[in-house]
C-alpha cells in the first residue's frame, strides 16, 4: 500500500473520530439528545432556514452577528431541514479541523504522538464546546489551517505543501469569514501573518512579502465580494454594515465586562503557551520561529479574547494554540528520550526549563478536568433523563393554541428561539431575539417596535416572563391591550382583547 493510500485512511479515520465526537459532545445538536435544544443554536439555524426561504438577514431579522456564520446554516438547511441541517455542517467542520490539526503534528511527529495531540485537543474543547453550533466551533477550519501553513512553510520553506502566496490567499478567504462572522476569533489567522510577515522581513524577501500581500488581499477580496452583491441585489446593504459592523461594536463596548478570575482562569491555554514558548529551546533558525509562532499566537489570542464578554465557548478558539503547545511539547520529550537511548547515559537529570514546560502543560490539563468532567456527566444526565422534553412539548402546546392560518402572524416580544426550532415556523417580526438590551443600546427600535404595535397591533402575542421585560412602555401597552390566554415553563401567550 503506498504513501499516499495510508495518508487517506488516517484523515478518513480521524475524521470519523471527529464526527464520532460532534455526535457526543455536541447536545444542543446532535441526535443523541432529540430533546435538548439551545438559544444560540436555535437562533442561528434560524436565520440559516430564513435565508433559504427567501428572507434577508438584518433586513428581515436584526442581529449583530456576521452573516458568513448564517450563510453557512443555510448551507446546511438547503439538504436537511431543522437539527439535522446543523449537524451536518458540524460534522463537515470537524472532520476539516481535526484532520487538519493531525496533519499538522505529523508534520514533526509519528502517529502516535499526532493522536495523543488530537486526544488533548478533544478532551479540552469538550469543556468549552458548550451545546455546539457556535461560530468559534463551525470556522475552526479556518484556524487549524493557518497553523498548519505557517508550521509547515517554517519546517519545510521551498518544500512546503503550498507556496506562500496561495498559502497568503487561503488566510485571506478564512479571514474573510471571520470579518463577516466576528473579527475578533482571526487571532490565528492574526498571528500566522504576523509571524511570516517577520519572518519575510528577517530573510529580506520583499518580493514575496509583496506578493503574500496581494494574495492575502485577493483571499479576503474573495468572500467579500458575493456578500457585498447579495445585500446590494435584496436592498440590504446598509442594514448588513449597521448590524454587522456599528451596532455589533456598539453592543461589545457597551455591554463589555471588567475583569474577572473566571475569566483569566479560561485564558489558561493563552498563559500556558507563552511561557511554554518563552522557555523553549531554539538553538537553530527554524525552532526560534517555532518558539516566536507560539509566542505571538498566545499573545494575541490572549488580546482578543479580552473583547466582549466571557461566555465559556467563547474560549474555544484557543485549541488551536494547544495544538501547537502540545505538538512541541511532544516534540521535546521525543527529542529527550531519543537522546537519552542513544547516549546509553539513562542518569538523565532534567533542566529547570523541563520541568517549566511540563508545568505549563500539566496546568492547562488539570485546570480543565473539572470542567471536562461535569460537562460529560451533564450529558449523561440529559440523554438518560431527556432533559429540556417539558420545554419541547411546551413550545408545542403554546404554537397549536393559535389557529393554524394564523400562525404566520404571532408577534414575539422576547420568545427564546428553541420555539421556533422546535415547530419549524418563522418570526413575523424584525426583532425577534435579544428585544430588551437591543432597546437599550439604539433607541430608534423602541420607536419602530411601538410604532408596529400601535399602528397594526398583532392579534397574537408571545413572550417569556413579559412581567420580566425590560421596558415598561412595552410592557404596558402588552397588559392594556392584551389578555393573557396561556402560559407554561416554556412561553407565553397573549391574545388582544376584543
Amino acid at each position: 500500500m503506498d504513501t499516499k493510500k495510508n495518508r487517506i485512511i488516517e484523515y478518513i479515520i480521524v475524521g470519523l473520530t471527529g464526527i464520532l465526537y460532534i455526535f457526543q459532545c455536541s447536545s444542543w445538536t446532535s441526535p443523541l439528545y432529540p430533546y435538548a435544544y439551545g438559544y444560540d443554536s436555535s437562533w442561528y439555524s434560524l436565520m440559516g432556514r430564513a435565508i433559504t426561504c427567501g428572507k434577508v438577514p438584518y433586513r428581515d431579522y436584526f442581529d449583530l452577528k456576521g452573516p458568513s456564520l448564517f450563510f453557512y446554516e443555510a448551507f446546511g438547511q438547503l439538504f436537511i431541514k431543522g437539527r439535522g441541517g446543523i449537524f451536518l455542517i458540524q460534522c463537515i467542520s470537524v472532520v476539516l479541523s481535526v484532520v487538519l490539526i493531525w496533519m499538522t503534528a505529523r508534520l514533526f511527529l509519528n502517529r502516535i504522538g499526532s493522536a495523543a495531540v488530537l486526544l488533548v485537543a478533544y478532551y479540552t474543547a469538550y469543556a468549552l464546546i458548550w451545546g455546539g453550533n457556535t461560530v468559534e466551533e463551525l470556522f475552526m477550519p479556518f484556524s487549524a489551517a493557518a497553523v498548519y501553513l505557517t508550521l509547515d512553510y517554517i519546517k519545510n520553506r521551498e518544500k512546503a505543501l503550498l507556496p506562500p502566496g496561495k498559502a497568503a490567499c487561503i488566510m485571506g478567504i478564512g479571514f474573510g469569514v471571520y470579518l463577516y462572522s466576528k473579527v475578533t476569533i482571526a487571532a490565528v489567522i492574526s498571528a500566522s501573518v504576523l509571524t511570516i510577515i517577520i519572518i519575510l522581513i528577517k530573510a529580506r524577501d520583499f518580493t514575496c512579502l509583496r506578493d503574500c500581500a496581494i494574495q492575502f488581499i485577493i483571499g479576503v477580496v474573495i468572500v467579500t465580494v458575493p456578500i457585498f452583491i447579495y445585500f446590494i441585489v435584496n436592498g440590504a446593504f446598509s442594514d448588513f454594515i449597521y448590524c454587522s459592523f456599528l451596532f455589533a461594536f456598539k453592543r461589545s463596548t457597551d455591554y463589555y465586562e471588567a475583569f474577572s478570575l473566571n475569566w483569566e482562569l479560561n485564558l489558561l491555554i493563552c498563559y500556558s503557551a507563552v511561557f511554554y514558548g518563552l522557555c523553549m529551546r531554539h538553538d537553530d533558525k527554524t525552532d526560534d520561529e517555532r518558539r516566536s509562532y507560539l509566542i505571538i499566537l498566545g499573545i494575541i489570542q490572549f488580546i482578543a479574547l479580552h473583547f466582549g464578554t466571557p461566555y465559556l465557548y467563547y474560549f474555544l478558539v484557543q485549541i488551536p494554540v494547544l495544538s501547537v503547545m502540545m505538538i512541541y511539547f511532544i516534540i521535546d520529550i521525543t527529542h529527550r528520550v531519543t537522546g537519552v537511548i542513544k547516549s546509553g547515559n539513562l542518569d538523565f537529570k532534567p533542566e529547570l526549563r523541563d520541568f517549566a514546560i511540563f508545568l505549563a502543560i500539566a496546568i492547562v490539563i488539570y485546570g480543565y478536568w473539572n470542567l471536562t468532567s461535569d460537562k460529560f456527566m451533564e450529558n449523561i444526565m440529559i440523554y438518560e433523563e431527556e432533559t429540556g422534553k417539558n420545554q419541547v412539548l411546551d413550545c408545542r402546546e403554546i404554537y397549536e393554541l393559535v389557529p393554524e392560518w394564523e400562525r404566520d402572524d404571532i408577534y414575539n416580544l422576547e420568545s427564546g428561539m428553541i420555539y421556533y426550532e422546535v415547530t419549524g415556523s418563522l418570526p413575523s417580526n424584525r426583532y425577534p431575539v435579544n428585544l430588551p438590551y437591543f432597546l437599550h443600546l439604539d433607541p430608534r427600535i423602541k420607536i419602530d417596535v411601538m410604532k408596529k404595535l400601535t399602528l397594526h397591533t398583532p392579534k397574537w402575542i408571545i413572550s417569556e416572563r413579559m412581567w420580566d421585560f425590560d421596558d415598561e412602555d412595552v410592557k404596558d401597552f402588552v397588559f392594556y391591550n392584551y389578555d393573557l390566554v396561556a402560559e407554561n415553563d416554556g412561553e407565553e401567550l397573549y391574545r388582544l382583547k376584543d
